[in-house]
């Protein structure tokens, strides 16, 4: 990668908090104000981990409207969440729950592709990056408990994310501020800005917001492939039409389709599978139920296949999944 490349994932990192992300890379630091510079430097002290000081940038990533400037011509915008609708993408844009508000936008918007299959267009844009997935989803795993992420504030504070709680200060000590954030009150990365029981209500009704999350990283890296047009199972609908209401687990692999094709998605790896129209129907069942059985059930009364046949073509696909696990 280019060095231009490598400060952009570096800052996706820091702004996504999920650490599954972070596993390509190490602690990622950032600090608003030179007079800290040394502090975050003890903080990034392994050859993976990179630290922002203000002496190699320009700007900020904390407020919507801010610019940040670093490396070699490269431009990072940072916007609030309830504007994503009407963002023009001028370059990579940071966009961020940034209090209640932005909240209740980002519920609508999650509940309106689980209903209809419609999805915010500039969220799918390559270029966008939705921060604090770790606190929005419902089941990422949170980078916060080993300060995979650290945003120092100009005045000192310590945080995860501009919109988390306080861990601590530049006078705190790594162990004094990992405490903080095993132990803090609720989500440490978003509860400086959204309250910490309307996170957990919404959490509690929508157990599939990380699938949500994951299905929005997908069909962007899709579109970065010049791919676009996909539906996706569980969202708006299914392949297989007529089966009854199902929630599959959340971290199911996604299953996707277009007039053209049928993917599989795997999305704890990225890793897609391309599917004839049989199969994918017959993967759904698989993905739906968890059960052979039961998807061998649904094959028979859905897919108009004597049980012979279907029994033969799950154990095809099965063996597919198996293989590709």
């Amino acid at each position: 990668m280019s060095t231009n490349e490598q400060l952009l994932a570096a800052l996706v990192r820091l702004a996504s908090g999920n650490s599954q992300i972070n596993t390509t890379g190490g602690r990622v630091v950032f600090a608003e104000s030179a007079e800290h510079a040394d502090f975050v430097r003890g903080l990034g002290d392994c050859p993976d981990d990179v630290v922002f000081t203000p002496e190699q940038f320009e700007g900020g990533i904390s407020e919507p409207g801010d610019e940040l400037f670093v490396g070699d011509g490269l431009y990072v915008y940072t916007q609030d969440y309830l504007s994503t609708p009407f963002l023009a993408v001028a370059g990579p844009t940071i966009v961020r729950v940034t209090g209640q508000e932005d909240y209740r936008a980002f519920l609508e918007d999650a509940d309106l592709a689980r209903l209809r299959g419609e999805f915010v267009e500039q969220l799918l844009n390559p270029s966008v990056f939705l921060a604090d997935q770790c606190a929005l989803g419902s089941t990422h795993l949170c980078g916060a408990p080993v300060l995979l992420r650290l945003h120092v504030c100009a005045s000192g504070e310590v945080r995860t994310s501009p919109g988390g709680s306080v861990l601590g200060t530049v006078s705190s000590t790594v162990d004094e501020l990992e405490t903080a954030a095993v132990h803090g009150a609720g989500d440490v990365c978003l509860n400086g800005v959204v309250d910490e029981s309307v996170v957990d209500a919404s959490r509690a009704e929508r157990p599939w917001l990380s699938r949500y999350l994951r299905t929005l990283d997908v069909l962007r890296g899709l579109r970065a492939q010049g791919r676009a047009g996909y539906r996706v199972s569980g969202f708006g609908g299914r392949l297989v039409r007529t089966m009854p209401a199902f929630d599959e687990p959340v971290d199911a692999p996604l299953l996707l389709w277009n007039d053209f094709e049928n993917l599989l998605c795997d999305t704890t790896t990225g890793r897609l599978f391309r599917l004839g129209a049989d199969a994918a129907r017959l993967t759904e069942l698989l993905l739906v139920t968890g059960s052979r059985d039961e998807a061998l059930g649904l094959a028979r009364e859905h897919l108009d296949l004597d049980g012979a046949v279907a029994e033969d073509a799950l154990g095809v696909v099965a063996r597919h999944f198996e293989q590709a696990a």
